[in-house]
């Protein structure tokens, strides 16, 4: 075979798009990141600012006028308990739809999918009626059951397609075994599912970690997760940028920490089940 002296040239060109690509995706991170550390001289600055001097005066005010800490650890305990809620609910029910015959089957996961297509807009003021009436407004568990809500169909159907990939036999097996149909599921079925439960639950708790309507409508004060703290830099006297890019970063940093914790079972749980035979 012959010997090659370098990469060819259709090779270069992948590896620079694929690095201008990867860099428009973290250049704004990176802007927010520095900027959050810039004085307010050097983010209003006519010109950018590459060299300047570290100040946590941002960090200091978001803190101590803002409350960030609270409203972390609310963000904190309502993604868990939704994660935690839309998996328990979510994994039995999508192995109802791939292990047991059911009538017009089609028709049930068509309606699944057509609730996800449901914009959170469209029911924010329904909801918002119910939460008052229930008496559940501005209370941890009126965002825990909405949130829940609108991620089960996605947690459905993507499990569902975990759990077909999986041979019915293994159920057969636990039978045989002397397991009912529960403990197969618990038993036999969710340790082979285990990729695509967490990265199911890492999909479900950013996209509750990120959710903003429901969270700016449903609760008010000292119980409102991060992303609506984020309005509070728009005064009267204009855009507070500096602790903007401070609380950008406190809402991403958890996210990206788990992201990248969980990165190899995301990994297996997005090529599951895509080669056969």
């Amino acid at each position: 075979m012959p010997n090659r002296s370098g990469p060819s040239l259709s090779e270069v060109l992948h590896v620079t798009a694929n690095c201008l690509v990867v860099s428009m995706f973290l250049f704004p991170l990176a802007w927010m990141g520095f900027g959050a550390f810039k004085s307010d001289g050097d983010l209003l600055s006519p010109s950018p600012v590459w060299l300047f001097a570290p100040t946590l005066d941002h960090w200091r005010f978001i803190f101590a006028n803002w409350a960030v800490g609270q409203h972390l650890l609310n963000s904190i305990i309502i993604s868990v308990a939704t994660t935690v809620a839309t998996l328990a609910l979510g994994f039995p029910a999508a192995y109802g739809l791939s292990r047991f015959p059911l009538w017009r089957k089609d028709a049930v996961l068509f309606d699944i999918l057509s609730l996800k297509m449901i914009p959170p807009i469209a029911a924010a003021v329904p909801l918002f009626l119910f939460a008052k009436q229930t008496g559940i407004y501005n209370t941890y568990l009126v965002l825990i059951l909405f949130n829940t809500a609108f991620q089960l169909p996605f947690t459905i159907l993507v499990l569902k397609s975990f759990i077909d990939e999986i041979p019915r036999e293994i159920d057969e097996a636990a039978t045989i075994d002397g397991c009912s149909p529960l403990g197969a599921m618990w038993r036999a079925i969710l340790p082979l599912a285990l990729p695509g439960l967490i990265c199911c639950a890492l999909f479900v708790f950013i996209f509750t970690w990120n959710e903003f309507l429901l969270a700016n409508v449903m609760v008010a004060g000292n119980l409102r997760p991060l992303p609506p703290i984020v309005g509070l830099a728009l005064t009267h006297r204009g855009i507070l940028w500096g602790p903007a890019l401070a609380l950008g970063l406190v809402v991403l940093l958890p996210v990206l920490a788990l992201s990248f914790s969980l990165s190899r079972y995301m990994a297996r749980g997005l090529t599951f089940g895509a080669v056969k035979g």
